[in-house]
């Protein structure tokens, strides 16, 4: 059940940053080996108009889904967000049928997706993303879920992802692994597959 939450927050939204919270108590997360993270190079910024793409390395994520606080360890390289978007919009394995990421003239980007979870019911999620993406960013977003089998699922709740950026992966942590509370690991790739199939006729 607890992947499952996760999986879906995944594909709400936010780097990604919209991670649905698994638990009521904040856990403690451990910082890379290697020691402090580098200068972003220019090269890394996020310009305006750009689609948003993360630093390369290791993020940690928390989140704050309606009270219920929880916090992840994400690595991400250049391959893993070409294949999946920053925000999600490519994760869903085609469980998505509307998905965008708007530049905001004043800074940032307004995110909207309408993804279909299978029995997990009918998700809406709009929301906005401000920071540099190289060091810090933060996602404020509403996700609507109608029809799923599991009565007490179907609701709006609010979510706030701060995401900072930690320097190098840690050792034996691959691009796209994804480090839940309780020490939980999955590769984001997979789970990206996994909801496109329980989102497909």
């Amino acid at each position: 059940m607890m992947g499952m939450n996760v999986a879906k927050g995944v594909l709400m939204g936010a780097v990604i940053l919209t991670l649905s919270a698994c638990g009521r108590e904040e856990p403690a997360v451990s910082g890379p080996e290697g020691g402090e993270p580098a200068d972003a190079p220019e090269s890394a910024r996020a310009a305006a108009g750009d689609r948003p793409v993360l630093r390369e390395g290791l993020w940690v994520m928390a989140s704050d889904t309606d009270g219920m606080r929880s916090a992840m360890r994400m690595c991400v390289d250049a391959e893993v967000q070409a294949r999946m978007s920053v925000l999600g919009s490519q994760m869903s394995g085609g469980a998505c049928e509307e998905s965008s990421v708007t530049p905001r003239p004043d800074g940032g980007w307004t995110v909207r997706s309408v993804c279909d979870m299978g029995s997990g019911g009918r998700v809406v999620s709009e929301g906005v993303t401000t920071g540099d993406l190289n060091s810090a960013y933060r996602t404020e977003m509403t996700s609507t879920t109608t029809g799923a089998a599991v009565p007490h699922m179907n609701r709006t709740v609010a979510q706030l992802v701060e995401g900072e950026h930690q320097g190098a992966c840690p050792e034996g942590m691959a691009p796209g692994d994804l480090e839940a509370p309780g020490g939980i690991r999955f590769n984001m790739l997979e789970m990206a597959e996994m909801a496109g199939q329980a989102g497909a006729p």
